[in-house]
């Protein structure tokens, strides 16, 4: 039997196609349209009188995304992954286009509104809230080539995005993230630290970046054209301009890997085994895992990666000689690239379905230190760390690069040393044991990082700032040492009245 009801071309009855514009009426009142400099507030279409027009010189540029004043999407944006620091935002943009960003910028610079950009809110601390306006960068999400010359990219796209897609063409990005559920500008404004060892931080695989400044200028920059720019704009935290698109190396995939799990629990044998794998250069991937078994001490498991193809499988033997732990207690696992890609993806899946990750206190402490003094800081700090320091959904984390790799400027790191070249990332990514706020947690911990801060800046450790820790202005400076007048030049230069990401408190 026939129906009387027509529908539209995308099998809406008409019923839903009214209450559609219903509702988008509804949403197109929480727009906003201008702002009053005299009120510090933003106009909203319902309020302004015959549009924008009736605010002279306050109306907002004509937009290809959104801007939103309701509560519940200011709110949205007021957490991120650490729910320790809130601030709720005046505005919410959602931009269609870099140009979105261009015009937001110099709106926000003209009457003085601080402007954050936010990719997937990974840190821990609030770098990258604020009361002014949030940038929501997922809407710039469009992967627009790939090849073997790289890969060009929106910084809104996600890792795991790129990884899929470049994976059709046999290729995969040459720095990868161990989590890919992170935007690729935000990542790279941090700088980043892939699990590859001797290939640099995620910054030193990036072709080109199209950035937004504080002056609302867009810039085309790279390592030959406005090189200042380019260098602070990677792992420079987002202090002179927002990354709205990059180009990022590829390398061709193999399709298999093999990893080792190599488990210690004496914190020398567990270093000279990890040396002796890292010197060899052998490996792929190798990094760390410290989960505690339920009771201490810690267990480190090192997992120890090479890519393959099917046809030619890894030597064992040859790879795992003269270690200090037998051959027959390694543990040996193959699986597709793709899956071995995602596995801290699907892990992190896994603890949003038992502990309720996403709702977690996550107090992280984040630091880089040298070859010379890790071992005994890490030993001495894993003896020490209670179950409350690590939490229904925490764990401890160490990633080994060499610092010669590691090239921008602004990406900080331990000195130079003559004895050694690999530098450490040692990750304590706490977690409270229940959903929900609690401040008094979260208190004892920033006391207990800056602790550990300290005794680590004194051992020539360098913060990685995505973790969780009070820091003043003089410690930035300190952080930046002799790079900090440059670093404070070219602020001045692109973002001179220093609206851009003010939650690091750096300026």
């Amino acid at each position: 039997m026939g129906s009387f009801m027509t529908r539209s071309g995308n099998g809406d009855s008409p019923i839903a196609l009214k209450r559609r514009g219903a509702l988008a009426a509804i949403a197109a009142g929480a727009l906003v349209v201008g702002f009053d400099p005299s009120s510090k507030r933003w106009i909203r279409e319902a309020e302004a009188s015959g549009g924008c027009g009736g605010f002279p010189g306050w109306g907002l540029p004509q937009l290809d995304g959104t801007l939103h004043l309701d509560l519940p999407t200011r709110t949205g944006d007021s957490n991120d992954n650490g729910l320790i620091v809130q601030k709720v935002p005046a505005a919410v943009l959602r931009p269609g286009s870099t140009n979105d960003v261009k015009k937001m910028v110099r709106f926000c610079r003209q009457y003085g509104i601080k402007v954050s950009a936010r990719g997937q809110h990974h840190t821990v601390f609030g770098q990258g809230l604020t009361t002014g306006l949030i940038i929501e960068t997922q809407t710039l999400n469009t992967i627009h080539s790939i090849g073997p010359d790289g890969a060009e990219v929106d910084g809104g796209v996600l890792w795991k995005d790129l990884l899929i897609e470049s994976l059709q063409q046999g290729l995969r990005p040459r720095g990868l993230t161990g989590y890919t559920g992170l935007s690729i500008g935000g990542t790279l404004s941090v700088g980043g630290c892939p699990l590859s060892n001797d290939q640099g931080g995620l910054a030193d695989h990036v072709q080109s970046l199209t950035i937004v400044t504080g002056k609302g200028n867009i810039v085309e920059c790279s390592d030959c054209d406005h090189a200042d720019l380019f260098e602070a704009a990677l792992g420079g935290l987002g202090q002179c301009g927002i990354i709205t698109r990059a180009k990022v190396d590829l390398v061709p995939a193999l399709p298999m890997a093999r990893t080792y799990l190599l488990h210690h629990v004496d914190n020398a044998l567990f270093f000279e085994d990890l040396r002796t794998l890292l010197d060899r250069g052998e490996l792929d991937e190798i990094y760390n895992v410290c989960v505690p078994p339920g009771l201490a001490p810690f267990v480190y498991q090192i997992n120890a990666t090479v890519f393959f193809d099917p046809a030619e499988p890894p030597d064992d033997d040859y790879l795992l000689r003269e270690l200090n732990l037998p051959p027959e207690a390694v543990v040996v696992v193959d699986q597709p690239y793709l899956d071995y890609a995602l596995f801290v993806d699907y892990q992190i899946e896994a603890l949003r379905q038992s502990v309720d990750w996403d709702h977690l206190v996550k107090p992280w402490f984040d630091v880089w230190m040298p070859d010379s003094t890790v071992e005994p800081f890490v030993g001495e700090t894993l003896a020490n760390l209670t179950p409350v320091d690590v939490g229904a959904g925490g764990f401890v984390l160490i990633l080994c690069q060499r610092r010669s790799a590691m090239k921008r400027p602004f990406y900080r790191l331990p000195d130079p040393e003559c004895g050694s070249d690999w530098i450490f990332l040692y990750d304590i990514l706490t977690s409270s044991m229940v959903p929900g706020p609690d401040p008094a947690f979260a208190a004892q911990m920033l006391d207990r990082n800056r602790d550990l801060f300290e005794a680590a800046r004194d051992l020539g450790g360098v913060r990685y700032p995505i973790g969780a820790m009070d820091f003043s202005h003089w410690d930035w400076v300190a952080h930046y040492g002799n790079r900090w007048h440059s670093f404070r030049q070219r602020k001045q230069k692109y973002d001179p009245d220093k609206i851009l990401t003010p939650g690091l408190n750096i300026f």
